[in-house]
C-alpha cells in the first residue's frame, strides 16, 4: 500500500504557522485546532515542524523564557523528512523509525498534501498483519479440511 491511500483514509488537513510567530502562538493554535503538530512555514515554503515533542525538547534543553518571546524558528525541528504519495508505507515507516520522528509531511509537486503520524503508520501495519493472520488461519483450516476428505 502506498502513502496516498493512507492519506485518503486519514484526511489531508494540514495546519500551518509562520516561523516568525511565537511559541505561545503555536501552542494557542494547537489547542484551538486540537492538533499536536504544526507545519512551520517560511516564505510560503515548509521550513520545519513544531509539535508537542519539540515543545518538551525545547523546554528541557533551553533556558526559560516567556513563550511569547520565543520565535518558532528557534524551537522547531528544521530537518524535514518528507514522503511522496507513491512511497510504500513499509519504506516510510522504516525511515520514520530510523530517524526517530513522529510526524511525516507528504509532498506532491512541491506542495504539502498531508501529514502522517507514526501512530497512523503503526496502526496500518498492525491491521495488515492481523488480516494476514486471519487469511493464514483460513488457509490452514481449508488445508486441514481437504486432508480429511
Amino acid at each position: 500500500m502506498e502513502v496516498l491511500a493512507l492519506l485518503k483514509d486519514k484526511g489531508r488537513r494540514v495546519h500551518t504557522i509562520a516561523s516568525s510567530q511565537s511559541v505561545e502562538d503555536a501552542i494557542c493554535l494547537m489547542a484551538d485546532r486540537k492538533v499536536s503538530v504544526l507545519l512551520v512555514m517560511e516564505n510560503e515554503q515548509p521550513a520545519g515542524i513544531f509539535s508537542k515533542e519539540e515543545l518538551f525538547k525545547f523546554l528541557l534543553g533551553k533556558k526559560m523564557a516567556a513563550f511569547s518571546e520565543i520565535q518558532l524558528e528557534n524551537a522547531m525541528t528544521r530537518n524535514l523528512l518528507l514522503a511522496k504519495p507513491e512511497d510504500p508505507i513499509t519504506t516510510v515507516l522504516s525511515k520514520m523509525i530510523a530517524a526517530d520522528i513522529t510526524y511525516l509531511p507528504v509532498i506532491e509537486e512541491k506542495k504539502i498534501i498531508g501529514i502522517l503520524t507514526l501512530k497512523d503508520m503503526m496502526k496500518h501495519q498492525i491491521d495488515a498483519l492481523i488480516d494476514e493472520i486471519h487469511q493464514l488461519k483460513d488457509y490452514i483450516a481449508d488445508l486441514h479440511e481437504a486432508g480429511l476428505d
